[in-house]
C-alpha cells in the first residue's frame, strides 16, 4: 500500500492535479457562452470536464517529460528526475489521457472533437518548444482560450464568436502575461542577467487586474451584485499576488500559484457578464479547491 500511494502521489504531481479546478471552470465559461438564452446540457457539460482536464493532464506530463533534463538541474524533486517516474511511463501516461480526452469529445460533437484537436495540439507544440522560443507563452495563453472554444463547441454550433473573441482574447493575454513572469521563476531579481526582465514582469503584474476586467467595456450583465462580487475577489486576490511579484526579494512561487487560481475568479467574473450567478459561485468554490490543493500538490 505503501508503494501504490507512493506512486499515486507522484502522479498527480506530474499532472500537477491540484489546478483541475481551473479547468472546471474555464470549461463552465464556454458552456455559458454556448449556452445563453436556454438550458445547459448537464452530461455534455461533464464529459467536456473530463476531457478538458484530461488534455490538461497530457499537457502537464508530456511538459515534464520533455523538460527532464532541465528538471534534472533545477527541479530534482519533480517525478521523472526523482525516478518516481520513468521517462516512458511518463510518455505513456501522457499518450492515453491525450487519446481519452479526443475520443470523449468525439462522442460529443464533431465541432468539440476538431476544437480539441487544435487544442492537443497547440499543447503538444507549447511542450516542445516553450523553453526554446520566448514568444512561446502566446500558446499557452491560446491554450485557454482554445478551452473555451472547445467548450463551448461542446454546447452548440456555429458559436457566438463575438463573445467568444471577447472572453477568450482576455483569458489568452492573462495566461500570456502569468506564462512570461513565470519563466525563470526559480530565479531572482538579483541576478545581473535576470534583473531587467523582473522589472519588465512587475509592470505586467501590475497590469493583470485590467486586463482582467476589460470584457466588462463590451458585455453588459443584467444583474450587477454578483459581478460586483466577484470583480471584487479578483482584484484583490490579484493584488495580493501582485504584492508577492514585486516585493523584494520576489516571492515568485507564491504569486504564480496565486495568478493560477486566480483563473478560477476571472471565470467567475466573466460567468457573472454572462448572467450565470449559479455557475460564477461554482467558480469561486473551484478557486478555493485549487488554493487548498496547491498546499498539497503544487500547481507549478
Amino acid at each position: 500500500m505503501s508503494s501504490l500511494h507512493q506512486t499515486i502521489r507522484a502522479y498527480t504531481e506530474l499532472a500537477r492535479i491540484s489546478n483541475i479546478p481551473t479547468c472546471i471552470s474555464n470549461v463552465l465559461v464556454g458552456c455559458a457562452i454556448a449556452g445563453l438564452g436556454y438550458s445547459l446540457n448537464w452530461s455534455i457539460i461533464t464529459l467536456t470536464t473530463i476531457a478538458i482536464a484530461l488534455l490538461y493532464i497530457a499537457g502537464m506530463a508530456l511538459n515534464d517529460a520533455v523538460d527532464h533534463k532541465i528538471d534534472k538541474q533545477q527541479r530534482p524533486s519533480r517525478p521523472i528526475p526523482s525516478g518516481r517516474i520513468t521517462l516512458p511511463a511518463a510518455y505513456t501516461f501522457a499518450f492515453i489521457c491525450f487519446a481519452l480526452a479526443l475520443a470523449i469529445l468525439a462522442s460529443v460533437t464533431i465541432p468539440a472533437l476538431i476544437c480539441g484537436l487544435i487544442l492537443a495540439t497547440t499543447i503538444i507544440l507549447y511542450d516542445y518548444i516553450h523553453k526554446h522560443i520566448a514568444a512561446s507563452a502566446l500558446l499557452m495563453g491560446a491554450c485557454r482560450g482554445l478551452v473555451y472554444i472547445t467548450a463551448a463547441a461542446a454546447i452548440t454550433w456555429p458559436l457566438d464568436w463575438q463573445t467568444i473573441a471577447i472572453l477568450a482574447g482576455a483569458i489568452i493575454i492573462y495566461i500570456t502575461i502569468v506564462t512570461i513572469i513565470a519563466q525563470n521563476e526559480t530565479q531572482t531579481d538579483t541576478h545581473p542577467e535576470t534583473a531587467k526582465s523582473f522589472g519588465l514582469r512587475k509592470w505586467l503584474a501590475i497590469a493583470l487586474p485590467v486586463v482582467a476586467l476589460a470584457p466588462a467595456i463590451a458585455i453588459q450583465p443584467n444583474s450587477w451584485p454578483m459581478l460586483a462580487i466577484a470583480a471584487t475577489f479578483v482584484i484583490c486576490w490579484l493584488l495580493l499576488a501582485l504584492r508577492n511579484t514585486i516585493t523584494t526579494p520576489p516571492r515568485m512561487k507564491n504569486a504564480i500559484l496565486g495568478y493560477l487560481s486566480g483563473i478560477c475568479l476571472l471565470d467567475a467574473f466573466y460567468l457573472s457578464l454572462l448572467d450565470q450567478p449559479i455557475l460564477a459561485l461554482v467558480a469561486i468554490a473551484c478557486f478555493g479547491l485549487t488554493a487548498i490543493g496547491h498546499r498539497y500538490i503544487l500547481g507549478t
